[in-house]
């Protein structure tokens, strides 16, 4: 919409008006495409979601974690679509007795984080701003629960996992796109809802691209058309994409996670060498065709050189941990769910040099200090027993009894959920997530994979071929004698 469209024989005001016109039309019909492509996905699947519980899952995930309505052109805020598709997930599937799991570890985990959250209100510093996030944080682990319980089989926990990096990694790719053709943009924002700075959009990102890989790995669970090579090539184009924009976010934080993950997928290969080599080939190429600018550069250089510099927001954040620390050895069930900031005056020492009402981020001190030395347990085990299942899952996938198909879910499924709770247990130490959606909804996604190897791993009969009973020497078996054979006759 540039000179491109303008009339050579305008004067200056013309072209002004030309260009202002073309941009308001160009951004009308913009607003009308998105609109048309949001509402092509929500009205048939809305549609399918009231015949099908496991749609409806999907539905409810792809509309939290893509949240349409920043793209529509009207504002349906006041729908509230988000409860509606809740109750047609949660309602239905109560009635048909599909209830939540509470019988897998991880959901009994998440199920006494809850009841942390409503503990921390007897000591909350702030209960009346408790009240609403343990709302919050109930709604999030049941649905998590529901999918522990709906994903029953390989394709449909493909399914959710592609849902659920898709809906994010489609933002992240478009930004990875946008700094690739900007030639090194910065973004200075995030999405909005959990990750909405640039640092949590940064650790977003890093977080669904094991996700990404896995959907490209198994996507001929959801998917056997013609179109398969096409598909998977997108979805490995999102890799590079999704890569960028961490890049872009000019996020410290973004960037050590994004090295954990990486280190972490290297490690969990069977055949470590050529994963090494063919990353190793990928830098090269990055660092010679892709733009990285020197600013980005220098700020990487900060993280070993913050103290000597004298930055304050690398400085500050261990003065932050400490805070959180000391609130939790005073308030053994913690100052209350989401009010480290209400307590942080009361606890500095530095009397307001970094400001009032600061945030801790950490994700980890952030569980110590609002839900105490309950919370931080619960939340030391899920990771824990997430972590562990995922290492057993993928011992599993080692059965001679399983069929190679099933052998590869298992194993690369396994590798992928372990890598992304990596990447948050390392970057959500400088940022504070605990309840970001996408760290609770992978331990449902744990759970359902546990369920699914172990029952695949009882349908792997291995039936005693049963031994041939050894013939005897023909002198010595027993035949039919003479009269016998002539009464048959």
């Amino acid at each position: 919409m540039g000179s491109a469209c303008v009339p050579p024989d305008f004067g200056h005001f013309a072209r002004r008006l030309w260009r202002r016109l073309c941009s308001l039309v160009g951004g009308r019909l913009a607003g009308a495409v998105t609109t048309l492509f949001i509402l092509s996905i929500f009205v048939p699947g809305f549609y399918l979601a009231l015949r099908s519980r496991y749609v409806a899952l999907l539905m409810y995930l792809w509309f939290a974690l893509f949240r349409p309505q920043d793209w529509v052109w009207m504002d349906i805020t006041s729908l509230r679509l988000s409860l509606v598709l809740g109750v047609v997930l949660l309602v239905p599937a109560l009635i048909a007795g599909r209830y939540p799991n509470v019988t897998h570890p991880l959901s009994l985990g998440m199920a006494a984080f809850v009841c942390s959250t409503i503990l921390s209100q007897m000591t909350a510093v702030r209960p009346d701003l408790g009240w609403p996030w343990v709302d919050f944080t109930f709604r999030l682990v049941v649905t998590c629960m529901l999918l522990v319980t709906l994903s029953t089989d390989r394709m449909r926990l493909a399914g959710v996992v592609g849902v659920v990096a898709l809906s994010l990694g489609f933002h992240a790719s478009k930004a990875g796109l946008a700094y690739a053709v900007g030639g090194g943009t910065r973004f200075a924002d995030g999405l909005s809802g959990a990750f909405v700075d640039n640092n949590g959009y940064a650790l977003g990102t890093v977080m669904i691209m094991p996700l990404l890989l896995v959907t490209a790995q198994n996507v001929h669970q959801l998917y056997a058309g013609k179109w398969l090579p096409w598909l998977k090539r997108g979805l490995w184009l999102t890799l590079p994409l999704c890569t960028l924009a961490v890049v872009g976010t000019y996020s410290r934080g973004g960037f050590v996670a994004l090295s954990a993950i990486t280190l972490t997928f290297i490690l969990l290969q069977r055949r470590r060498i050529p994963a090494l080599t063919a990353l190793s080939v990928v830098l090269v190429l990055g660092a010679l065709f892709v733009p990285v600018p020197q600013s980005y550069l220098e700020r990487l250089e900060t993280i070993r050189t913050y103290d000597e510099i004298g930055e304050d927001s690398a400085m500050s954040r261990p003065h932050f941990w400490r805070v959180g620390i000391q609130m939790g050895l005073e308030h053994p069930l913690g100052v209350g769910i989401r009010q480290y900031e209400q307590a942080y005056d009361e606890f500095d020492t530095t009397y307001g040099r970094y400001g009032s009402k600061r945030s801790v981020h950490s994700s980890h001190v952030q569980v110590f200090a609002e839900l105490g030395i309950i919370g931080a347990s619960i939340w030391a085990f899920l990771f824990g027993y997430a972590a562990f299942v995922c290492l057993r899952v993928r011992s599993r996938s080692s059965d001679p009894g399983l069929t190679p198909q099933r052998r590869a879910f298992l194993f690369t499924m396994s590798n992928a959920l372990l890598t992304s709770m990596v990447g948050f247990v390392i970057g959500g130490a400088f940022l504070s997530l605990a309840l970001n959606d996408l760290t609770w909804l992978t331990f449902g996604m744990v759970g359902a994979l546990d369920r699914i190897s172990t029952s695949e791993a009882e349908e792997v009969v291995v039936a005693p071929t049963a031994a041939a009973a050894p013939r005897a020497p023909l002198a010595f078996r027993a035949v039919e004698s003479y009269a016998a054979s002539r009464e048959v006759r």
